[in-house]
């Protein structure tokens, strides 16, 4: 069993400051003389991408256990740090005699799996992404036709749903629906945002979508031309940043 010294915090995709500042004032020359001397400041804070200045938050812990391995059998890849202790993690698929799942093993000995429930024939290939630092990570595990969005919440790898409670898939153009998905800073607060695109033609709708907890849902959306092939293919891949899911991901056992 997987533990965690030092939860998470989940919140809607978006990057809040705190600023914080005090101030004090003494008049005469007695009142100065008699001021007890002032205490060290603090270091001042870093700023944030958004410019306002955000304190340090402190180191998290990860999700620890002793069972960290993945299977024997299992595809693995090395990818970014899901568990929030600043260190890479391993995201691997297993097929054990017809039960299909995708699973992370943490740097620090956990094990979170869950099943996959995907049929189509391409296989089922994972992608770590985390667009917000300040936000959870997510797993998408992707058929070629839809993905399926998972959650790290509480050390354990949990399947994100829409306000009905239905599991939320990104359609990959089977549906007709949308053909890929990304991740870029539609709202403008300087960190990136998860968005759905659907490309029609040579223009690329992008919705964002928020994730809050395990619930998913769709938010404002812009469109923007793809006059390039490269354009094109970007909004036809799961991506994020400069990773993707071809080149960075993890494809179930052949």
């Amino acid at each position: 069993m997987s533990t965690r010294r030092a939860p998470l915090t989940l919140s809607a995709l978006a990057t809040t400051a705190l600023l914080l500042s005090a101030c004090s004032a003494g008049s005469g020359d007695d009142a100065a003389s008699s001021a007890p001397p002032p205490a060290s400041s603090p270091a001042t804070p870093a700023p944030s991408p958004t410019g306002t200045l955000q304190p340090s938050a402190p180191a998290a812990e990860g999700c620890t256990g002793t069972g960290g391995l993945a299977p024997a059998t299992a595809a693995t890849v090395d990818t970014i740090d899901l568990d929030g202790d600043g260190v890479p993690d391993q995201l691997w698929i297993a097929d054990d005699g017809g039960t299909r799942t995708v699973g992370v093993s943490t740097a620090a000995g956990a094990t979170l799996t869950h099943p996959i429930d995907l049929a189509g024939p391409a296989g089922a290939t994972a992608f770590a992404l985390r667009p917000d630092p300040a936000e959870p990570a997510m797993v998408l595990v992707s058929d070629n036709r839809v993905a399926d969005l998972l959650v790290v919440q509480d050390c354990a790898l949990v399947a994100a749903t829409d306000t009905r409670g239905e599991p939320w898939r990104f359609d990959q153009g089977f549906a007709g629906q949308g053909t890929g998905v990304g991740c870029v800073d539609l709202d403008g607060d300087g960190t990136l945002d998860l968005v759905g695109l659907n490309l029609v033609d040579d223009t690329v709708t992008r919705t964002l979508i928020h994730v809050d907890g395990t619930t998913a849902s769709a938010g404002t959306s812009d469109e923007v031309a793809a006059g390039t092939d490269a354009a094109r293919e970007t909004a036809r891949a799961i991506t994020c940043g400069d990773r993707t899911l071809s080149a960075d991901g993890v494809h179930e056992p052949a």
